[in-house]
């Protein structure tokens, strides 16, 4: 028995080809937004809630109370309170708190002007609990005026009065003369003779 083939032929079809490119095409911000949203939880996990943590959080009393006890004979005599600084409040830990990342409290800082203002004012109280806590001596000198500098805009200022009042009587030697004599020809345009 032979057994017979046909060739069925469709025609070909009319409507336009898909473009290749997709969501990832250069400028394509839609795409790129969607595709952070999905692999990124984080993104969609703000709540207004978090204004309040984050003051809360930064809020606290800048120094602590802790009593050294001294003993005499077994028996406890005295205790002499010691001002400690409390944990230093930083953005990191705020953001390890509530299961994010400081890019995304970054990035919240942009989509949510709420929070933007919030961010603002948590980090105005961090500069002061810095302050404070630096100027009792709490804080290593080295390390407060590295986190003013480089977190909270701060800059050393240094002053320099150029200008001269009342008279410079210098006593000055021959070779000292010399030179200056010949410093001066140098500046007005003059020659060796």
């Amino acid at each position: 028995m032979s057994q017979k083939t046909t060739k069925t032929t469709t025609p070909k079809s009319t409507t336009q080809k898909k473009s290749n490119k997709g969501q990832f095409a250069k400028g394509n911000t839609v795409g790129e937004q969607t595709r952070f949203e999905k692999e990124n939880a984080a993104a969609n996990k703000y709540k207004d809630e978090y204004c309040d943590m984050l003051i809360e959080f930064f809020n606290k009393p800048a120094t602590r109370i802790e009593y050294k006890k001294n003993y005499v004979k077994g028996e406890l005599s005295s205790e002499t309170p010691i001002v400690l600084p409390a944990e230093y409040p930083t953005f990191e830990l705020f953001a390890a708190s509530i299961g994010v990342t400081t890019k995304t409290l970054q990035n919240w800082c942009e989509k949510h002007p709420r929070f933007s203002y919030y961010y603002a004012r948590a980090k105005e109280i961090q500069l002061g609990t810095l302050t404070s806590c630096a100027v009792m001596g709490l804080y290593n000198p080295l390390y407060a005026k590295f986190e003013a500098v480089n977190n909270h805009g701060q800059k050393d200022k240094t002053e320099v009065d150029t200008n001269v009042s009342g008279s410079v009587n210098a006593v000055y030697d021959d070779k000292d003369l010399a030179l200056i004599r010949r410093v001066e020809e140098r500046l007005n345009g003059k020659k060796k003779k």
